[in-house]
């Protein structure tokens, strides 16, 4: 019978179940390894989206700086007053302009007048209560 002449740690490391051993462990390093770069990429497009937020943030606090800005001025909060609240200072007068090709604009002629009382008949009621209308009992 032939002996073989292999130290003890060669032996070891060569052995099937070293292999197998270590290929499990591998393969733990890889997967953790891929969950960190798919956790990198997905902190990358959360950075992205913070940014950009920043941006419209910052925009709209430069925004309402000049609004306050202009609130603190008499003109301003005038101005303010007469286009939110229709006021008009003593001596002024407001015109409203209709658009003539406004769906909402009735001109007078029967058709029209026929779909505006169209739009304010009562909704329309339930099987009983029009029972009890018919009865008299309402």
């Amino acid at each position: 019978m032939k002996t073989r002449n292999r130290s003890g740690w060669k032996a070891f490391t060569s052995s099937p179940f070293t292999l197998i051993v270590a290929l499990i462990i591998l393969g733990f390093l890889v997967r953790a390894a891929w969950n960190i770069h798919g956790k990198a990429a997905l902190a990358g497009k959360h950075l992205d989206q913070t940014e950009s937020e920043i941006t419209k943030l910052q925009a709209s606090q430069a925004d309402l700086s000049a609004k306050t800005a202009d609130l603190s001025t008499e003109a301003g909060i005038e101005a303010e007053l007469s286009e939110k609240y229709r006021a008009v200072a003593p001596g002024e007068s407001v015109a409203v302009i209709v658009d003539p090709m406004s769906p909402n604009v009735t001109n007078g002629t029967d058709a029209n007048a026929a779909s505006s009382s169209a739009s304010l008949k009562a909704p329309a009621q339930s099987w009983w209560q029009s029972l009890l209308r018919m009865l008299g009992l309402k």
